[in-house]
């Protein structure tokens, strides 16, 4: 393949499999050594985007939630609000239940994000973190997002783009080990910002931020590399839909 510096994946390309109990437990011990560089700025991020008064009584829930680690610093996070999590992978939601057993707060469930099992606008927060490209049907997931979620409540969308900065990218190829095949595969199998766009029209979707965030000096504080910081969020799009 002729390598595109701007986009080295033109097409995207699905994942070649469902991840098993090996690429889980390894995404888990990513997920917790990335959790400062990862998690933190994502919660300030959404508190202050989606003008979200933490400390209220809200529902949350956390789709395609794997080893349940942000579902577990929202918990912490939003205190006073009820958390779910849920996966289709029977191992994540076994391992998520027990990184978060000491929270009262949090709880899991199995399903699937294209047929969520819960009522309309039954959620004032819906996240869906970096398994947007996991889905088959993108749409199908999005709209049922949207569909739990409580009218004037938030949906919060992050996920990898395929169009990632080579310089970023080829620090995963070759995909020779376990955590670099999760990074490569997953970045294939992701969408470019302007695909999100097109996904979000064809759902009559107007009421939206979309974009990469920016590295802010105060995170350099509390111990977080900012060029590694850079890295995570160009990688990265996000998506706040509110709904009407």
């Amino acid at each position: 393949m002729k390598i595109n510096k701007k986009t080295y994946f033109p097409k995207r390309i699905p994942e070649p499999k469902e991840m098993g109990e090996l690429e889980i437990e390894e995404f888990e011990k990513l997920a917790k050594e990335k959790y400062v560089q990862w998690t933190i700025p994502l919660l300030d991020h959404l508190i202050k985007k989606g003008k979200i008064n933490y400390k209220a009584k809200m529902k949350i829930l956390d789709v395609a939630c794997g080893p349940g680690i942000l579902t577990k610093a929202l918990g912490e996070k939003f205190k006073n609000s009820l958390v779910i999590g849920l996966d289709l992978n029977k191992v994540a939601i076994r391992l998520a239940k027990r990184n978060s057993q000491k929270l009262k707060n949090v709880s899991f469930v199995e399903g699937n994000a294209e047929k969520l099992p819960f009522f309309n606008e039954e959620f004032d927060i819906v996240v869906c973190k970096d398994s947007l490209h996991h889905f088959k049907n993108p749409i199908k997931a999005i709209k049922e997002l949207i569909r739990v979620t409580k009218k004037g409540g938030v949906v919060y969308i992050q996920d990898l783009r395929r169009d990632v900065p080579f310089e970023i990218l080829k620090t995963v190829i070759p995909p020779d080990d376990l955590r670099k095949k999760l990074i490569y595969y997953s970045v294939r199998a992701s969408y470019t910002i302007d695909e999100i766009k097109n996904i979000l029209k064809k759902l009559n979707i107007n009421k939206y931020f979309i974009g990469i965030r920016k590295v802010i000096s105060k995170y350099k504080k509390i111990g977080i590399d900012l060029k590694s910081l850079r890295y995570t969020f160009r990688s990265r799009f996000f998506v706040i839909i509110f709904k009407k």
